[in-house]
């Protein structure tokens, strides 16, 4: 029998079930993450590590008219402000103002516009790479991505240090996506309601949705005819300030 001999350098089975990125199916040993608090104590207990994973594809599934994104990431953004924040193709330009007064340093917001599929995912690739960006927040374009293609975005996060957030519709809620965490997003009258219903280092990702809060400067006053003169408790009818602006015709 001839022995043949072993390659120093060949990645051993050890090594590579010990990588962050490999699942071990029925395994409940979940490597250490990096995170970043959310901001909200609900959504920490539910995100494994305790909060936005770093380094990561997170992707969010919405309605078109829903805008729920800086509500939602804005206590995140908050909590480091070194380097840039960056908006690749947002639905709208964001209302400057609302952004001011949450605490938000403009000089570290960075927009960029992709004309067409292949320019998003090398603008993607190359800012989640970049050690300038705290965080990327990306709006799918209007043609579909295909799972080779989030491939691409998620193995592109694994390179950077910062919080990647992929916007997508709610009609792909149902298709195969490697981010790490997915989650759906739903305005309700006073919250913001989360559903999480895939995470990595979790069999069974849906367990509810988490109710976040509206901010107080969010939510409206009654219309005038149904002021309540008598002083009687009626129903709080939120009237929600986007810090959107108005959309872009072409979108």
């Amino acid at each position: 029998m001839k022995l043949i001999p072993t390659d120093p350098n060949a990645t051993s089975l050890e090594q590579l079930l010990c990588r962050g990125d490999i699942w071990r199916g029925q395994s409940h040993q979940t490597p250490l993450r990096l995170v970043v608090n959310s901001g909200y104590a609900q959504l920490n207990d539910r995100l494994v590590g305790g909060g936005w994973p770093v380094a990561s594809l997170i992707e969010v599934c919405q309605r078109a008219t829903s805008h729920a994104e800086w509500q939602l990431l804005m206590p995140a953004l908050l909590a480091n402000q070194r380097g840039l924040v960056v908006l690749l193709n947002p639905p709208a330009n964001p209302f400057a103002q609302a952004l001011l007064k949450a605490g938000m340093d403009l000089e570290r917001l960075l927009i960029v516009e992709a004309k067409d599929k292949a320019d998003f995912l090398s603008s993607f690739i190359e800012l989640a790479r970049s050690d300038a960006c705290d965080a990327v927040m990306a709006w799918q374009p209007h043609q579909a991505l295909s799972y080779t293609e989030l491939r691409k975005c998620a193995l592109a996060a694994t390179e950077g240090q910062g919080i990647y957030v992929l916007f997508r519709p709610d009609a792909v809620r149902d298709q195969s996506s490697p981010a790490v965490v997915r989650l759906s997003l739903q305005w309700q009258l006073e919250q913001l309601s989360v559903s999480i219903f895939k995470q990595k280092g979790e069999l069974v990702a849906d367990k509810g949705a988490i109710d976040l809060p509206l901010p107080a400067a969010w939510k409206g006053l009654l219309p005038h005819q149904q002021l309540d003169q008598q002083g009687k408790s009626k129903p709080r009818i939120a009237s929600v300030t986007p810090i959107h602006g108005g959309r872009r015709g072409r979108r």
